[in-house]
């Protein structure tokens, strides 16, 4: 939708433009991003009495984001919102202890682009939060114990940047995402990260 427009030119000088996509990767929860993030204790705690994690930290969450640009020629700002969720189950070696973690998040933030001749590289940064459920069902000796937390980060912080490849009004987008997202579980008292460092690929939608 052009907002302003030159009709010797026949060009539009600020338009308005809304991307939806859909993405899909990997996320190192153990990772903490880089001068916002800080290393967790919760599953290493636990660790120290159950025996080493058998998984790795990495959760693979499915991402839906929606992002409004106004352009002015090639370059673009605007404001995004992004649906983080993903679930993960830990095990350990020295018993048959569990934990299961399911997170979603929802972040919205700035965001700015620039529209070149075939990639449209971006960047952006913002806030929001995380929902968590932690259940756990420990082992100790020949008993059992189980646990369910429930929780709320409200003070998450995000910076991201990647580019779009566009093909007639749809086309690929490739994140790299860094998220500070530290939940407290109450049963440890220990933090434990639902962010980290991430790599996402996925499909967007402009109009």
């Amino acid at each position: 939708m052009c907002l302003f427009s030159f009709v010797t030119t026949g060009w539009c000088a600020e338009e308005t433009v809304v991307y939806l996509a859909i993405q899909y990767g990997e996320q190192d929860t153990g990772s903490p991003a880089p001068v916002v993030g800080s290393k967790d204790s919760y599953l290493s705690t636990l660790a120290d009495t159950h025996g080493a994690l058998k998984e790795t930290r990495q959760v693979s969450p499915k991402v839906l984001s929606f992002d409004f640009y106004k352009t002015t020629g090639t370059f673009a700002s605007g404001f995004g919102l992004e649906v983080h969720s993903y679930n993960k189950s830990y095990t350990f070696e020295n018993d048959s202890s569990s934990v299961n973690i399911s997170a979603v998040g929802l972040l919205y933030g700035l965001n700015f682009y620039y529209r070149g001749d075939f990639w449209f590289p971006f960047l952006g940064f913002g806030t929001g939060n995380y929902s968590a459920k932690v259940q756990e069902e420990l082992v100790t000796g020949s008993s059992k114990t189980y646990g369910t937390v429930f929780g709320q980060v409200d003070k998450s912080f995000f910076y991201k940047f990647g580019f779009r490849i566009p093909f007639n009004g749809m086309g690929l987008v490739f994140t790299q995402q860094y998220i500070s997202a530290d939940l407290e579980v109450a049963t440890e008292n220990k933090p434990l990260s639902l962010g980290g460092t991430a790599s996402f690929i996925g499909f967007y939608y402009g109009f």
